[in-house]
């Protein structure tokens, strides 16, 4: 992915951060000469003691996920062949008017991760429902209260088999988080209470991003 300077992370973790809390990603690689991709959960592997923190770097680590065994995409991960996973964070369309000046030209803020490394299909079923609880682990503390799935578990079980869980082992990440860093101060400023003001919420989670990354 090509980053200008002025939109590339001020420090790693904002990489991690935007992958936990945007967990729903897109895994692809090239299958017989053509491009396959998913949208799939996808996570950064826990360790014993549970969730890496952000502040742990990305390289070398895994990033844990699993997808449809009707999806025939995941037939062309043996072999541990070169996928990428793309994470995207909140974005918003930026309008000329919002910057009260001329000239001036529309443009999208928006922030992105993308995970280049090697995928390995997870054969093991313990293995396998270890990445489902994970995932569930994960995406339940962004819905609390959280769900037991403890009266679930021979449910779980029984649809295990349906399920491929595969892990990718990161060997290089690059992102983007565009957020008018290239404007004046006050031309910041515009682009995000405009984006605060918004009735979306994705717009205002692009406006604590704007407000966390440019200090505003």
């Amino acid at each position: 992915m090509h980053t200008p300077r002025q939109y590339r992370p001020d420090k790693r973790a904002r990489e991690s951060a935007l992958i936990r809390q945007n967990p729903f990603g897109l895994i692809m690689n090239v299958s017989g000469g053509s491009p396959t991709a998913t949208h799939v959960p996808m996570l950064r592997a826990p360790g014993p003691e549970g969730p890496p923190p952000d502040e742990a770097p990305l390289s070398g680590t895994r990033i844990i996920g699993h997808m449809a065994r009707v999806n025939p995409q995941w037939r062309s991960f043996t072999g541990r062949p070169e996928v990428l996973a793309v994470f995207t964070g909140p974005d918003g369309y930026v309008s000329p008017t919002v910057y009260g000046v001329t000239p001036a030209a529309p443009t999208w803020n928006y922030a992105a991760v993308h995970v280049h490394g090697t995928v390995r299909l997870i054969e093991d079923a313990d293995e396998s429902l270890a990445v489902i609880q994970a995932t569930i682990d994960a995406t339940e503390a962004h819905a609390p209260p959280a769900w037991d799935p403890a009266e679930s578990m021979d449910y779980i079980h029984r649809i295990l088999a349906g399920i491929t869980a595969f892990e990718i082992t990161v060997e290089a990440v690059t992102s983007t988080f565009k957020l008018s860093q290239d404007k004046p101060d006050e031309i910041q400023r515009r682009v995000h209470d405009s984006f605060a003001a918004s009735s979306q919420g994705r717009h205002r989670e692009l406006a604590a991003l704007m407000a966390d990354v440019l200090d505003l």
